[in-house]
């Protein structure tokens, strides 16, 4: 052991859980982040202030932080902790009155044309709407206030309206029809916070959205670099960065994985605790003020529930913000963390106040709780008769459903004391001058304020130029994360090359190879941009992660289109220069440097131009289906209209302007007039008419080639092309620049959509059906199934086994389990020999703390490992483990993966098929 190891202070003595080792630790992470702040702010001009910095930088015991701070306050402004606070009064949301939906089907957008026509497209329901309200209503009343510093504890069964009244609370309104009651954030309004400080009111959902190929370390550093302030608040901006950094690192427990992978359900990265402490570093780097969890602790450990809450908790005491949360199933330790509790039924309010006054208050109208269920179990299950406990007496008068507990709470005293504390907190932020004391604090932490005024309304802390940088620095590194990709892009276009070198190899200057050089052109530019179809999946399934950049104000995402392009531009290069190189000397094109390099040029701007194109189709389509599509119909349509397999002028009136809508029409145009420009033809063998004996001067001859002149052997290749497919060389680098016109055109309106369009952002979901189910078999009662198979024994068919025979004889054990994944530099040991068994009828628990390598000895006892060194003995009724023993085992990943597009009984009917027997009919 070493000797220099820092000590926890005394007091933190809650740093196990359960007999586990918690990974956060308040009291260090508070210490830290003061120390911190004290560093790296600019000092104050008062003497006084100074003075106070000295004594804290000498360490003087008579220091206090809170005073200095106060102080500090006075000469230069609000400290890093802004004091934001959030304040709903009389909160009622309204949704649309839509119980249900149904399933798209293949005749769905018939169905709604014909619909639409019927129904005048829909103009009386928007009228009807306006005036009788076609809606339902959500919440009903809500009202409560979180100062700076308390974390709130919202408390309800699902369905209740839980997530309604934390999407709200946190700015998130899109999607709901109407919503009366006040929202006040620091004493903003939520518009002027929408518009000008949307990063200061952060909403996380309970899905963890993280780009999976960045370390966490990247994560991190790139959240810290778009919300540092600026040097009208910090001496080193590069100093505070790495602070910060390493800060962050400590004070939630990843600096063990600082440099794994992220990852997701498709990309092994670190476990789902870490991955969950993450998202919190993360927005407490992204520096808001007010933060909203919605359910955020599903599918964490005990041990990492109560890491997570310790961090929300850091985050109030440290930095003064105010924290709303919903948690289901919370421990009591959990429970104890937070400093006020509502608990909601049914989209009604039964109680808000202090968490130590939640259980005496319902104990008063006579529910009881028992001794030993956890405060949150009990407060949730209020309205279950099945679960709640009536105390003795009060069995008449005890409220029973929602809308009572509602009348109990709003003639309560509580509920007058807590409108009356309301009242004063609203009162003491209008005094205090709160709203604009917010204002001129995060305008003077953003970069460019001193010398441009219209940078006080952005809400980004940053400048467009300097979130440039960031993102095509992320941008490169997500790129080289994924080697994978790029290998496998340089191999396919090396195969192309080398597949449509050989297929139009060594082609003749003459008439005989004259359709081929067009072919093999045309070919060329087809296949290498082909690759540029993988930005469709790319572009949606990063989406999410974006949109909640987007939420915090981390940056443009019209900054991150224009990123994307310039990491495109290197290895676009490569591959066009790779693909050319095979293919333009295996065809024996044009053998002169400019031919080549103008070939290059057209080739990549071609492939730049559809990688813009696929890029847009993916920004602008809801989901990929509907991406792949679009983009399936847009690519045959360029295909055919690109002037190969008909010429321009040969093609419909009516159909050519496709011709000029597309990019590959210009870039074929480009390379035939670079191909052709210099080329003289000669007409051999059957392009010359008569043939035969007898018939070798040619001025009794004639080449049938178009454009050719009878008497003349030869025909340039710029004759060739305006006979043929009405193509001129002097309009080469017209066609040039439409190429590039092009690009620019899908640039601006991808960086467009991506700031303005956002998809899959609803405020809530709709239960999705099928129009017309499918038809159902009567179930079959157990005494017909036992008399059936009973006639089938006796008349001498095959009997299966039962249940009881199965389980008797199923014995599954495992001996020193050793599992090693290579890492860099060398290897690392995740299960260090593990033994255990499973007796038959029996049900066995595994647990552990996050990272203790539960997942990955399920996943090694599954035999669902497909990397690393797996070791050790696993035995199945004493005997090795057959080829069919991942069919036969049932495994439920932590993770949920399915076909969205799949009803449940089509999900549990197509599992059943795939595992019963033969003899089991339908």
């Amino acid at each position: 052991m070493s000797n220099n190891i820092q000590m926890d202070p005394p007091d933190d003595s809650d740093m196990m859980s359960f007999g586990e080792p918690l990974h956060v630790n308040i009291s260090r992470a508070s210490t830290r982040f003061e120390s911190i702040q004290r560093a790296h702010s600019r000092q104050a001009a008062s003497p006084e202030i100074a003075g106070a910095e000295e004594e804290a930088e000498a360490g003087e015991p008579g220091f206090n932080l809170t005073e200095w701070l106060r102080g500090r306050d006075k000469v230069s402004g609000p400290p890093f902790a802004k004091r934001f606070g959030l304040v709903f009064r009389d909160l009622s949301i309204y949704g649309t009155d839509v119980s249900n939906k149904h399933i798209s089907t293949l005749v769905t957008p018939i169905w709604k044309l014909i619909k639409g026509v019927r129904n005048g497209w829909g103009v009386p329901e928007m009228l009807a709407a306006g005036i009788s309200g076609n809606r339902r209503q959500l919440t009903h009343s809500f009202s409560g206030e979180v100062k700076e510093g308390e974390m709130l504890l919202v408390l309800g069964r699902p369905g209740s309206g839980c997530s309604t009244l934390l999407r709200v609370l946190g700015n998130r309104c899109k999607g709901y029809k109407h919503i009366d009651g006040k929202v006040s954030y620091g004493g903003l309004s939520p518009d002027e916070v929408q518009k000008h400080y949307r990063g200061e009111v952060a909403h996380n959902a309970e899905e963890d959205f993280h780009f999976p190929t960045l370390t966490v370390r990247q994560t991190l550093e790139f959240a810290i670099r778009c919300k540092t302030p600026s040097a009208q608040v910090l001496d080193d901006r590069e100093k505070y960065r790495t602070d910060v950094l390493d800060m962050l690192l400590d004070m939630y427990g990843l600096r063990s994985c600082a440099d794994t992978i992220v990852g997701n359900a498709f990309l092994r990265g670190v476990s789902g605790g870490e991955r969950k402490r993450v998202s919190i570093a993360e927005q407490v780097a992204a520096g808001a003020a007010i933060e909203v969890w919605d359910g955020s602790t599903r599918g964490l450990d005990s041990s990492s529930a109560l890491d997570y809450v310790r961090s929300l908790r850091i985050g109030a005491d440290v930095l003064q913000k105010a924290v709303v949360a919903s948690i289901y199933q919370a421990s009591e330790s959990i429970y104890k963390l937070f400093d006020k509790v509502m608990v909601i039924d049914e989209g009604r309010q039964l109680y808000f106040g202090s968490t130590a006054d939640a259980i005496p208050y319902f104990e008063s109208l006579g529910i009881e709780k028992p001794a030993r269920q956890t405060s949150s179990d009990f407060l949730t299950g209020l309205t279950q008769l099945n679960e709640r406990r009536v105390r003795k007496g009060y069995e008449q008068s005890a409220p029973t459903t929602a809308e009572e507990f509602e009348r109990a709470w709003l003639a309560s005293e509580q509920c007058q004391a807590m409108h009356d504390e309301l009242e004063a907190f609203e009162g003491q932020i209008e005094q205090d001058g709160r709203s604009q004391e917010l204002r001129e604090f995060v305008n003077r932490t953003k970069m460019g304020t001193e010398k441009h005024r219209l940078r006080a309304r952005s809400p980004y802390t940053t400048t467009f130029m300097f979130q440039l940088q960031l993102l095509a620095e992320r941008e490169w590194q997500i790129f080289t994360g994924n080697l994978t990709q790029i290998i496998f892009k340089v191999i396919y276009n090396i195969a192309f090359a080398l597949i449509l070198g050989t297929a139009f190899i060594a082609l003749p200057q003459t008439s005989a190879g004259i359709f081929q050089r067009g072919g093999a052109l045309f070919t060329a530019l087809l296949l290498s941009t082909l690759t540029s179809q993988s930005e469709i999946p790319k572009a949606v399934s990063g989406r999410l992660t974006i949109y909640k950049h987007h939420s915090l104000a981390m940056y443009h995402p019209a900054a991150l289109s224009l990123a994307q392009t310039l990491v495109d531009f290197p290895f676009s290069a490569m591959q066009s220069m790779i693909f050319s190189i095979i293919f333009y000397f295996l065809v024996h094109l044009v053998r002169t440097a400019p031919h080549f390099f103008t070939f290059f040029l057209y080739l990549f701007m071609g492939s730049i131009c559809l990688t813009a194109f696929f890029r847009l189709i993916g920004n602008i389509s809801p989901n990929i289906d509907v991406a792949h599509t679009i983009s399936g119909i847009g690519l045959l349509l360029s295909i055919l209209y690109t002037g190969f397999l008909q010429a321009p002028n040969e093609m419909h009136p009516w159909f050519i302007w496709i011709s000029w809508a597309t990019p590959l029409s210009y870039a074929l145009k480009a390379l035939l007039c670079n191909e052709f420009r210099d080329l003289n033809i000669r007409c051999v063998g059957s392009n010359l008419i008569p043939g035969g004996p007898g018939f070798a001067d040619i001025s009794n001859q004639v080449c049938v080639l178009p454009g050719a002149r009878p008497g003349q052997l030869y025909i340039t290749g710029q004759q060739y092309l305006a006979s043929s497919f009405g193509i001129y060389v002097k309009d080469q680098w017209r066609y040039f620049g439409g190429l590039v016109g092009f690009w620019l055109a899908y640039t601006f309106l991808i960086a467009l959509c991506m700031e303005w369009l956002e998809f899959g952002n609803q405020s809530y979901s709709l239960r999705a059906i099928k129009r017309f189910p499918p038809r159902i078999n009567p179930p079959v009662s157990s005494t017909s199934s036992m008399s059936s198979l009973s006639m089938s024994t006796a008349s001498g068919e095959r009997k299966d086994p039962t249940d009881d025979e199965i389980a008797a004889g199923t014995t599954y054990t495992w001996r020193h389990i050793n599992y090693t994944v290579p890492i860099k530099g060398g290897e690392r040991q995740l299960l260090d020999n593990v033994s255990g068994y499973i007796k038959p009828g029996s049900m066995t628990a595994l647990m552990g703390s996050s990272e203790a390598g539960k997942t990955t000895l399920l996943d090694s006892l599954s035999q669902r490992k497909t990397i690393g060194k797996l070791e050790g003995e696993m035995l199945l009724n004493g005997a090795e483990l057959p080829l069919s023993f991942r069919r036969s085992t049932g495994y439920a990943e932590q993770l949920d993966v399915h076909a969205p597009l799949v009803t449940v009984r089509e999900l549990l009917r197509f599992s059943a098929y795939l595992q019963r027997p033969a003899s089991v009919s339908k």
